[in-house]
């Protein structure tokens, strides 16, 4: 039954995302300031088809812009900051999610960001290109790990979005994630609907810190929540 569940599922979310994703990138060309509105939109749809219920605790701070950290542990991470991010932004996002069709360009049209995690210099200029988006007040989301979670517990965390809030001065915005590994962890392919938690955390400031030491700060803010 779990697998007939799930496949009515996919094939209810892969209709919502093939009928209204070229309406997004039609509206990213010729009504671009519609594009964040459609992108919430998109991205709340498809949590509505998967039979999720998002339980939002916090709000998302008016100032700005941030670093938007939060765990990974599931292909629908990329669907949930959008639900709640105010104002533009963008990601980083890994180089092979460009290879999807429609996916691809809609990431694109985003200003995403891709990255190699296996050439260093090819990942220095990404955090480079999201530096200089921030200077132009975008949002930059990263997820810290670098790769979704196998186990349910936090990965442990990659430098690069460290060293970007530290060189850029930007104050980091962790936002914890409950459930979404219960729901679809990347080794099983079968869909279990459950609420899912988005918990928005206080800025942590990065001035007069060292890499490590907001490395260590936001760290501890996931393990806190039994994320280990």
């Amino acid at each position: 039954m779990t697998y007939i569940y799930s496949i009515y599922l996919y094939l209810k979310a892969s209709i919502f995302f093939l009928i209204f994703s070229p309406l997004m990138i039609l509206s990213a060309i010729f009504m671009p300031t519609y594009l964040y509105p459609f992108a919430q939109f998109l991205s709340k749809g498809i949590f509505w088809t998967f039979n999720i219920k998002r339980i939002i605790k916090g709000k998302f701070p008016k100032d700005g812009p941030y670093i938007l950290m939060h765990n990974h542990s599931s292909f629908l991470d990329l669907f949930l900051l959008p639900t709640i991010i105010e104002g533009k932004y963008t990601g980083i996002v890994a180089q092979k999610n460009f290879r999807i069709p429609i996916v691809g360009s809609l990431l694109k049209k985003l200003n995403a960001i891709p990255i190699q995690r296996s050439n260093l210099n090819a990942a220095k200029h990404s955090i480079q290109l999201a530096e200089d988006l921030i200077q132009k007040g975008f949002h930059i989301a990263i997820f810290p790990e670098g790769t979704r979670t196998l186990t349910g517990k936090i990965n442990k965390f990659k430098k690069g979005g460290f060293h970007m809030a530290v060189n850029t001065k930007t104050k980091i915005l962790p936002i914890v994630v409950e459930g979404l590994f219960s729901i679809k962890p990347k080794n099983r392919w079968t869909i279990m609907p459950q609420p899912v938690k988005l918990i928005i955390k206080d800025p942590v400031d990065v001035l007069n810190k060292s890499v490590d030491d907001v490395l260590e700060e936001v760290e501890f803010i996931y393990l806190n929540h039994e994320l280990k």
